[in-house]
């Protein structure tokens, strides 16, 4: 059977396009990546033909005032036609109407409308309008016009022939990412906005699309949020960067699971019953447990505690929402640990290894499902969501190639979500693990995502005179053993192909005048709390100017005692390769300080920010893999550290002291040593072409 899928642009990797302010240019032409089975391109072209669809995403209240707007027109048109009529027709009509409206009048609901994909609005009176609350409405339909298909082959990044939307990626024919479907087609199109768009653009700064396409006899394909239309010239933008997401489906049956437990056992079963499943803890949970204290504890409601991603996520797509309907941003980045781990934790062994990776049992389902507000089971202590109305660009971190769930008691990390030990024992029965396949690793963990959100785990976006590089760092590395017990787990990081596209970008594709943003989920900076021994020994002045811990050597602090800049430098006194990048350390750390004024990551879940600067010629050296392996590498960089989005507020001091690498803290989960720094996303604005400020911000409690 003919079968054809569109690839990309995609949810996490949406084509913007730019319209002039004006909105005189409303006819568009670009280019889009289709997969197929049919390998000759005239057939191909011929099944595509006609069946491309562009459906506008607006906004429900917006809709009802253009109506009522429209129906006030249509009235006034129809007075001065009564006007002309005698009075007793007009009172006999008059009547007649009263009758006819009384039912809608007492429901103040006249009648309703639906949407192009079909949904049902009512129709309510002007003053309910503003009370209503945000909803998405799609708008009547744009078709697409074919006008070329040209078949194309895959293409790795490092060649200077790749595109960032149309040159498909070696792996997803190596993976069978899309099956039997390996024909490659880049095809142009046309299309022109419609009066109903171009409303809408007189009032915001952007519009999205769903591209809908007939893929086969099965039905269509929808690319959810894959086209924007900007008004933005991009001197002026805001986007936010959040990490860490961590979404799971069983993150929504933790706390009724949970509850039901609490109402059924009473507190010395309790007790007795933690006792006993402590004593049962695998090797794994005995290693890593943290003795508990014996004061006891007085808990909040669980309620008050319980820390779920999923609803962080939710809450974090009502602020986006609030802030696209007052004009204030352009667009998010979303770096890595998108989701927990793939496959559903309630199917068997035998169910999982049976449905492959399937989509419909992964959580990427999840995740495409609350970034739309698809309909869910409903769970005790889900919080409704909204359909997010923002483009996102999406990068994976190493969770997402993780293909099965863990043991939340293992390190305590139950309390990572305000559970206590007690309470995560309950969730044995549901969640049993096998403590080796938890932390195996599958490249094939991502073919939800990458079919469903974002084909391209590499790719650059120019926005004016800002280049936006996103790199995949890879999965989790068990090179460095130490780091992964300690539980900061290295990545991957990476590869000599990932350099050479850097490289390519630098010199092909950047102007001089062009700032750089980078974002990576794995950071190429993190310093150990405290001073490695290594480090200790090799001190020239140990009592004089050395502190053990990082947080004393602010560079803040350092210069308000009065101490030169090079005593501030962290990179000479601690381990700042400690759970980072495996590969190509030096020379990534290289490139963000030379070419990158910016350097966003997640993985730590920890509020940390660097500035790097120039060694002048004292370069530090730091271990590769310890214990394994004591082979040095050198930094190129002399590393500083601070609250740097919070000392420098405006472009001048910003430019002048920058490049700098920071690590936002999660979204989904707190930290190791803080599990209450959770909710968290990073806020950037740039002013005439200046970074201007980068500041974390917080969910509303």
């Amino acid at each position: 059977m003919e079968q054809a899928l569109l690839i990309n642009p995609n949810l996490g990797h949406p084509l913007i396009l730019n319209i002039d302010r004006r909105l005189k240019n409303k006819e568009f032409r670009t280019e889009i990546l289709f997969v197929s089975n049919i390998s000759d391109p005239r057939n191909f072209e011929k099944f595509i033909r006609h069946k491309i669809e562009l459906v506008p995403i607006l906004e429900y209240k917006w809709k009802l005032k253009k109506l009522l707007e429209q129906e006030k027109k249509k009235r006034i048109v129809k007075i001065e036609k009564e006007e002309k009529k005698g009075f007793w027709k007009r009172l006999k009509e008059k009547i007649f109407r009263k009758k006819k409206t009384k039912e809608a009048a007492r429901t103040d609901i006249r009648y309703k409308i639906t949407d192009s994909k079909g949904e049902e609005f009512d129709i309510v009176s002007k003053k309910k309008i503003d009370k209503l609350k945000h909803r998405v409405f799609r708008g009547d339909v744009i078709q697409a016009t074919v006008m070329n298909v040209k078949k194309v082959s895959p293409i790795a990044i490092d060649n200077l022939n790749y595109e960032n939307y149309c040159s498909p990626q070696p792996y997803l024919i190596k993976y069978k990412i899309f099956n039997n479907l390996t024909e490659f087609y880049k095809v142009s199109i046309d299309f022109s906005l419609s009066e109903e768009t171009l409303d809408f653009l007189k009032i915001r700064t952007f519009l999205m699309f769903d591209i809908v396409h007939e893929k086969s006899l099965e039905g269509k394909r929808i690319n959810h949020h894959s086209l924007v239309i900007s008004k933005n010239n991009w001197r002026n933008l805001k986007f936010v960067h959040a990490t860490d997401l961590h979404l799971a489906e069983r993150n929504d049956r933790i706390y009724g699971i949970v509850k039901d437990w609490l109402s059924v056992f009473q507190q010395e079963k309790m007790v007795q019953f933690a006792q006993q499943g402590l004593r049962t803890l695998s090797f794994f949970g005995r290693l890593f447990k943290k003795k508990e204290s014996s004061k006891p504890i007085t808990l909040k409601p669980l309620s008050k505690r319980f820390i779920n991603p999923n609803n962080n996520f939710r809450k974090f797509i009502k602020e986006m929402n609030k802030r696209v309907l007052n004009n204030q941003l352009d667009f998010i980045v979303l770096t890595g640990d998108l989701v927990d781990f793939v496959i559903f934790s309630k199917l068997r062994r035998d169910i999982r290894k049976a449905l492959n990776f399937d989509y419909e049992y992964s959580n990427w389902k999840i995740f495409k499902e609350i970034i739309l507000n698809l309909p869910q089971k409903k769970r005790r202590g889900m919080l409704k969501g909204q359909e997010l109305i923002c483009p996102i660009f999406t990068i994976p971190g190493n969770h997402d190639f993780r293909p099965y769930h863990y043991d939340l008691r293992w390190g305590g990390l139950y309390r990572k979500i305000g559970l206590n030990a007690d309470e995560a024992i309950a969730l044995n029965e549901k969640f049993l693990v096998n403590p080796i396949s938890s932390i195996t690793k599958s490249f094939m963990a991502l073919k939800g995502y990458l079919s469903e959100f974002n084909p391209s785990l590499n790719y650059s976006i120019k926005f004016g005179a800002h280049q936006f590089i996103f790199l995949n760092s890879g999965s989790d590395s068990f090179k460095n053993v130490r780091d992964f017990l300690m539980g900061r787990p290295s990545v991957t990081g990476l590869s000599n192909r990932q350099i050479k596209y850097l490289e390519n970008l630098i010199n092909f594709k950047k102007s001089d005048s062009d700032n750089t943003y980078l974002f990576l989920h794995g950071p190429p900076i993190n310093p150990r709390k405290t001073a490695s021994i290594f480090k200790k020994f090799g001190q020239k002045d140990i009592f004089k100017e050395f502190l053990d811990k990082v947080d004393e050597f602010k560079e803040s602090v350092i210069k308000k005692l009065g101490k030169k800049l090079s005593v501030a430098r962290i990179d000479g006194k601690f381990d700042v390769k400690f759970g980072t990048i495996s590969s190509n350390w030096e020379r990534l750390i290289e490139f963000c300080k030379d070419h990158c004024i910016l350097t966003l990551t997640g993985h730590t879940h920890e509020l940390k920010e660097f500035r790097l600067g120039d060694p002048k010629g004292e370069k530090s050296k730091v271990f590769t893999a310890p214990p394994f392996s004591l082979k040095k590498l050198e930094n190129p960089a002399a590393v500083y550290y601070d609250l740097y989005s919070e000392l420098y507020t405006n472009a001048k001091e910003i430019t002048q002291n920058a490049p700098f690498v920071v690590q936002t803290p999660a979204l989904g989960l707190g930290g190791y040593r803080n599990p209450k720094l959770a909710g968290c996303y990073r806020e950037i604005e740039i002013r005439k072409n200046r970074l201007t400020s980068f500041k974390v911000k917080f969910l509303r409690r």
